[in-house]
């Protein structure tokens, strides 16, 4: 460093420099170098993150590798010498499998309960049954077992209903996912949802970003281009049915040659099957405000609509019981 007028430079303590380490001390001896990596957290404040990854790992992988971290914790990652390698292995396959078997076993206790009466003619596909077991497995909540149970059924009566795509995609869906989702399958004609306007789901709490977050993880499409084109089910004039969850919505028009074109917001395979399965388990309920803008949309194009309770199905597209079908008109806006 340059100087004016033979001034030196103030006195301080040497600091170091990027490039080098700090010049050693007076005495000669080298300063302490700082660890590696990150230091290690100290005190209380730790307590709640280890608890939490404590409990998480004891529960998928056994109390043998929770005491392996805590004793990592306590020499600070210096475990030389460690020779129960091994038996470690052993102890968490053993903990993976039990809690597995035991998680299968729920779900076959559950299916029993529900297996149906009369099966449909066919083979079972044992890739589906192995498929099936494996991502099945390692779910243990209450809520999702229902819904693998309720899949295995369905499966049984008919094989070939349940693909195996479902199967592989339902372990990515998390509980709150699964809450979006039952919200707008209350609004489901088998594959589809009759796309109304957007302040609607959002008084449902459907907000555009849920619907985006359905779309990618694969159970909708929102394409604003998608359309169902409805044909008469009879000659004398038109007539077809929307099915809901426990209504049935009768639609009419006294041309014969009327055509019934909806927009609509499509469930994809995965996701029809998913609605199917929480209607089977009894989730879904019509939702009367939804049913009635349909019928306000409906009225619009000159359709007439009648309404009548499904008091039950031979399956998801077929009723074989109902209420007589009353007329229902909405009021215009």
């Amino acid at each position: 460093m340059s100087t004016l007028g033979g001034d030196q430079p103030p006195a301080g303590p040497h600091m170091g420099t990027q490039a080098g380490p700090s010049a050693p001390d007076p005495d000669g001896t080298e300063p302490a170098r700082p660890p590696l990596g990150l230091p290690k957290p100290a005190g209380p404040s730790t307590a709640p993150a280890l608890a939490r990854l404590n409990e998480m790992v004891v529960a998928a992988l056994g109390a043998a590798q929770r005491d392996w971290v805590r004793g990592l914790q306590l020499h600070r990652g210096d475990l030389a010498g460690d020779d129960g390698f091994a038996s470690r292995i052993s102890e968490r396959l053993d903990h993976v499998e039990s809690r597995r078997q035991r998680n299968i076993e729920a779900i076959l206790q559950r299916a029993l309960r529900i297996l149906p009466d009369e099966v449909v003619d066919g083979a079972p596909d044992q890739d589906w049954a192995a498929t099936f077991f494996t991502h099945a497995a390692d779910t243990a909540d209450p809520e999702f077992a229902r819904l693998w149970a309720r899949l295995l059924v369905q499966e049984v009566r008919r094989p070939g209903a349940v693909p195996c795509g479902v199967l592989v995609r339902l372990p990515s869906l998390s509980k709150t996912i699964l809450a979006v989702f039952r919200r707008l399958s209350a609004f489901a004609v088998n594959n589809f949802v009759v796309r109304l306007e957007p302040s609607f789901f959002e008084g449902k709490d459907l907000t555009s970003d849920d619907m985006l977050l359905l779309e990618e993880y694969g159970l909708i499409r929102t394409n604003r281009d998608l359309n169902r084109v409805f044909q008469s089910q009879r000659e004398d004039r038109f007539s077809t049915n929307l099915l809901y969850a426990d209504k049935a919505l009768r639609i009419t028009h006294d041309h014969p040659d009327k055509q019934l074109v909806l927009s609509c917001i499509r469930l994809t395979e995965f996701g029809t099957t998913l609605c199917r399965a929480l209607l089977e388990e009894g989730e879904l309920r019509s939702d009367t405000d939804y049913i009635i803008e349909v019928v306000r949309l409906l009225q619009r194009q000159g359709f007439h609509t009648a309404q009548a309770d499904i008091l039950e199905r031979a399956d998801e597209q077929v009723v074989s019981r109902h209420s007589p079908f009353c007329d229902i008109v909405a009021l215009g806006r």
